[in-house]
């Protein structure tokens, strides 16, 4: 990704999981009245049965009740709700009073029965668009591709290219060089330009989404098409209308939004319909492996009005396999203005809204996370991008107008929890800065949040913690980037990286995200990524700053109980407490007791998933025969 060229960057051009640019360039071509009324309306699957009332008992039961990871011997179930917790006699005297039809089953030694898992910040609906491209992303599942690289990446497209129509283009997504091996004794990251896409294919226009979202990579026919389209006049006068001079000047790298938008906007309209109609297919899939993976409920930490009307329009018509909170995306001062006062949800309702959103800065891997020193790999003097003030200065060194009145509206008037997504340190340095300003006295428990919270300090955490601000960590950055921030992207400043464990030492409420489509679905994996901080592409497998390593219990406490805290969401969920949603997963082995967590808590066969009461998942008995050290 990166190149010779110092990165010029454009206000609104944030492309990583918390903004997607397809959705952003492509809005008016996918949801289109048309495009709507074309999707199914009969009811798909919706389950009729009544929510059983059941006994659990056995086995190894943590209900996660105030946070607490003590073991109970039974827990009930009624009426798609935990009614019951604590002693075996207890529960059991509990249902045969009040449910005296109630069934009880027996756990086998060692399987857990645990609150279900909680993904606290994903994108829903980006995600299952760009599943309909090809994945020429680095990972198998949750763990990183062996020999991950443009070879492979080559051999992936290649395949395809005989399949694709006249008329239309190869689209694929996901391409990461952050993790493919390093160049130049480890100091830089692989530079890929037009010639490598033209290796691949000459033959039909190819257009590669990074997984970044940052940067789009095209091959001579691509450009050729985009230039050439219609709509891209403006492209064509800024380079004189001549196609060669645009070929030389992009390299094939489409970066930030004034060069990836004419590129969307070209790709063959029956195309983008066909995305859009194929998204309930990959919605369903999503949430597929949310329940495979143990998880109850999702975040979705970019929600705007077309968004949550196409989630809806799904949800009307499928079953519930997941709960849905959301934030809502506020990008300039006229969004922030039109909010109402907030109001905090006193009870569920399907994709609700507890936050407001706003996006500061890039995404470090993809050298776009706003930092205070320049990144220290190519290209040279490249300290990442602030989506704000651009107008006045590239680098800004205080805060702008523009995001100073964004947050006095959002945190100050209309007193919104905020989700700041700040990943470079220089980011989060103006982040708290706001927050110091505008946040109301006394200082309430109104759950703020810094997402991603990449690079801190001591007195960053101190500050936070001071102010009511939580972190969410993507933890995936330690596992599988930390190898490449360790060598080429941060060397030292990488120690600064998802500092876990001293949020915790501060006396912070932490959580682990995922950021999906930007890292894969799967709590127990990141639980096992706080845990060990093993860099995952280091061949040596060390761990990136082993002091900040957390515990099993503090590790699950974050994707349970604090977890649904920081999503407003612990009156129905993160915990099996008296009167919370019976949501609630069975796994094969108690990841507190796994002796060698290493690849080892993220494989725990999860054997079922429940929401409300009913089985959402079930494994098949090959799966749940995996065997755990």
């Amino acid at each position: 990704m990166s190149n010779q060229h110092e990165h010029l960057h454009n206000h609104s051009c944030t492309q990583c999981g918390c903004n997607s640019p397809l959705v952003t360039a492509l809005k008016d071509e996918l949801f289109s009245k048309e495009n709507f009324a074309a999707l199914p309306t009969e009811k798909n699957d919706i389950e009729t049965a009544e929510p059983q009332a059941i006994m659990f008992y056995g086995g190894t039961i943590r209900p996660m009740i105030d946070g607490s990871v003590d073991k109970v011997e039974a827990v009930g179930f009624a009426d798609g709700k935990v009614v019951a917790a604590g002693d075996q006699q207890y529960v059991s005297d509990y249902m045969q009073q009040n449910y005296p039809d109630y069934t009880s089953r027996e756990l086998e030694p060692g399987h857990t029965l645990l609150p279900g898992l909680i993904e606290p910040h994903v994108h829903i609906i980006p995600t299952a668009l760009l599943m309909s491209w090809v994945d020429v992303g680095a990972f198998h599942e949750q763990v990183l591709r062996e020999g991950y690289g443009m070879t492979m990446v080559s051999d992936i497209l290649k395949e395809k290219v005989h399949s694709v129509k006249e008329n239309e283009w190869l689209l694929a997504a996901g391409l990461d060089p952050a993790l493919m091996p390093l160049q130049d004794n480890n100091r830089e990251l692989i530079t890929i330009n037009v010639q490598l896409m033209d290796d691949i294919t000459t033959a039909v226009p190819l257009l590669i989404m990074s997984a970044s979202m940052h940067t789009m990579y095209a091959n001579t026919k691509a450009l050729y098409d985009i230039f050439h389209h219609p709509r891209n006049t403006k492209l064509r006068e800024k380079y004189l209308d001549v196609f060669e001079a645009y070929k030389i000047a992009t390299h094939g790298r489409l970066q930030e939004a004034e060069q990836m938008h004419p590129a969307l906007i070209s790709i063959p309209p029956a195309q983008i319909v066909n995305m859009f109609l194929q998204s309930f297919k990959y919605i369903k899939q999503f949430f597929d492996t949310a329940n495979q993976r143990g998880v109850t409920f999702l975040y979705d930490a970019g929600m705007n009005k077309e968004l949550k009307m196409l989630l809806d329009v799904y949800l009307a018509v499928h079953k519930r396999q997941v709960r849905i909170g959301a934030a809502q995306i506020v990008s300039d001062l006229q969004q922030a203005t039109d909010l109402p006062t907030y109001e905090a949800p006193d009870k569920y309702e399907d994709v609700y809204i507890s936050h407001v959103k706003v996006i500061s800065d890039g995404s470090n891997q993809g050298l776009t996370g706003y930092q205070a020193e320049p990144y220290r790999c190519k290209p040279e003097h490249n300290y990442g991008i602030f989506n704000f003030g651009q107008k006045e200065t590239k680098r800004p060194l205080t805060p702008p107008d523009e995001y100073r009145a964004i947050m006095e509206m959002v945190i100050g008037q209309k007193r919104w929890p905020l989700m700041l997504h700040a990943n470079g340190n220089r980011a989060i340095e103006f982040g708290i800065e706001m927050f110091k300003d505008y946040i109301p006295k006394p200082i309430t428990d109104t759950r703020h949040r810094i997402e991603h919270c990449s690079l801190t300090t001591q007195d960053n955490l101190l500050t936070m913690k001071s102010l009511g601000v939580s972190p969410s960590f993507l933890i995936g950055h330690v596992g599988y980037w930390g190898y490449a921030f360790h060598e080429a992207i941060f060397r030292d400043k990488s120690e600064m990286l998802d500092r876990c464990n001293s949020a915790l030492k501060a006396g912070m409420r932490i959580t682990l995200h995922s950021d999906k489509n930007v890292s894969p679905l799967g709590p127990l994996r990141m639980m096992e990524q706080s845990i060990t901080r093993i860099m995952e592409a280091d061949p040596a497998l060390q761990s990136l700053h082993p002091d900040e390593c957390i515990s099993a219990s503090q590790a699950l406490t974050a994707i349970t109980y604090d977890a649904a805290w920081q999503c407003y969401a612990e009156n129905w969920a993160g915990s099996l407490k008296t009167g919370h949603f019976a949501d609630f997963v069975i796994l094969q082995a108690d990841p507190l007791t796994i002796q060698d967590p290493y690849m080892h808590i993220r494989n725990i066969p999860v054997l079922e998933t429940w929401v409300g009461g009913l089985q959402v998942y079930v494994s098949q008995p090959q799966e749940a025969n995996m065997s755990v050290a």
